[in-house]
């Protein structure tokens, strides 16, 4: 009975540790979700945008620049400086001098110095930089996102497509197997040449060495996906995705995604920024400054209990002047440049952004085209094939003919399938710029 137990207890352990060891997708969206979840590229964007947060802070605690300057110190004047006075006042002879030691020789001191900017021209300028770059950041974030899920949904799309067309191959790898049977019979009997029999058994290896780098293709896409989506290298993955051949075009799958034009004004704010800041930084600083400071003076002892503490204190307004220099007029020279540069390239970066969108459209059409067609001439490539069998059968059609007809609407089939993945993937990129933007 414990033996049962125990055997069992291992069953339930060993079934949990596979289940904790592969993970099963059954949709684009789910593998979306995942990858959100679990990429070291978003979390890295997450931790992006709360340092930005955390600059912004400090940028508005930098606008009054509230600082205070404390110390305390404890002196001791181990040898007191010698001051020599006329000796006459103290009985002396006239002429002649009395050394006398000045100062204390234990001295403490506490002092406080606050200073509060109340204009300050430069520290508006940060912090509305810091606005800025908490915006950019979050676009800029968006971006990664954006091709990061366009590189799993290429990804995705592959693997589907190949476990299509790995079924496809075994298919037909069964159909040559049985095509180089019916040759070794014929030419058994003497109805075909050697060549027909070897053409056939080419056409077989062939067949088995493309299943062969097939399925080698798709564990390299699947070990590309596990990087994209940062899964763990010994979990295995399962899309459970079923290929649906009958894809209707949408008339309205459009999209108008301008992240980038986005990310390249938000630059350009930065680079007026940081021109302003340079020009600012020529003018003057107002601050509030005060001062609270005790010092106590002994011959006896450190903090000695009979002495006083001595209070002083002040307040006032401190005109802060910056000193024009070379350094100064260069940063502004580069900043003004860097502005136009920025301002330049958001230009283009429009420009670039509109064609993009353009091209994901043109390119969805293209593809469903290609998608139509591949299915035409796959369905024609098959009743040519059928055909060329009955014939070949009939003692009509020579067998190399009957093995290009094989060849050709095979291709055509793997073809189609190609089509569909890639119809399947610039729909997928639509809609991914059209729900990240």
């Amino acid at each position: 009975m414990y033996n049962s137990i125990v055997l069992f207890s291992f069953l339930l352990i060993n079934q949990f540790l596979i289940s904790q060891n592969r993970i099963v997708f059954n949709t684009i969206d789910s593998l979306f979700k995942y990858a959100e979840n679990n990429s070291i590229s978003i979390k890295t964007g997450e931790q992006q945008v709360l340092l930005a947060k955390w600059q912004k802070i400090s940028a508005q605690a930098g606008l009054v620049n509230f600082k205070i300057q404390s110390s305390f110190s404890l002196t001791n004047n181990v040898k007191l400086p010698v001051t020599y006075f006329p000796s006459e006042p103290f009985g002396g002879e006239p002429g002649t001098f009395k050394e006398v030691t000045m100062g204390q020789q234990f001295i403490g001191n506490i002092n406080f110095a606050p200073q509060i900017d109340i204009i300050n021209p430069v520290s508006w300028t940060k912090l509305k930089s810091a606005k800025i770059n908490t915006q950019l950041t979050d676009v800029n974030n968006l971006i990664v996102k954006k091709l990061l899920f366009e590189s799993i949904s290429a990804s995705y799309y592959n693997i589907i497509s190949l476990k299509e067309q790995i079924e496809i191959t075994q298919k037909n790898l069964y159909t040559a197997d049985t095509l180089q049977t019916i040759m070794y019979n014929k030419y058994t009997e003497g109805i075909v040449r050697q060549q027909d029999l070897n053409d056939a058994t080419i056409n077989k290896l062939s067949l088995k060495d493309n299943l062969t780098q097939l399925e080698i293709s798709l564990n390299q896409q699947y070990y590309a996906l596990k990087i994209l989506c940062d899964i763990p290298q010994n979990t295995a993955i399962f899309l459970t995705e079923n290929t649906v051949y009958n894809q209707p075009f949408d008339l309205n799958l459009q999209t108008n995604n301008q992240l980038e034009h986005k990310s390249s004004l938000l630059k350009v704010d930065l680079a007026k920024e940081e021109l302003r800041a340079n020009r600012l930084a020529q003018y003057p600083t107002i601050s509030i400054v005060a001062y609270d400071g005790w010092q106590q003076n002994s011959n006896n002892q450190f903090l000695d209990p009979n002495t006083n503490w001595i209070n002083s204190q002040y307040i006032g307004l401190k005109l802060s002047m910056p000193f024009p220099d070379i350094d100064r007029f260069t940063l502004t020279k580069s900043a003004k440049i860097n502005k136009i540069i920025s301002e330049l390239e958001a230009n283009h970066t429009k420009l670039q952004n509109d064609i993009t969108n353009i091209t994901l459209n043109l390119d969805y059409k293209k593809a469903y085209s290609q998608f139509k067609t591949t299915n035409q001439i796959f369905l024609l490539k098959e009743q040519n094939y059928q055909m060329a069998l009955n014939q070949f059968n009939a003692s009509i059609l020579s067998s190399n003919k009957l093995l290009i007809a094989f060849d050709d609407k095979l291709i055509s089939q793997l073809n189609y399938s190609i089509a569909l993945a890639n119809l399947l993937y610039t729909k997928s990129k639509i809609e991914i710029n059209n729900s990240i933007k």
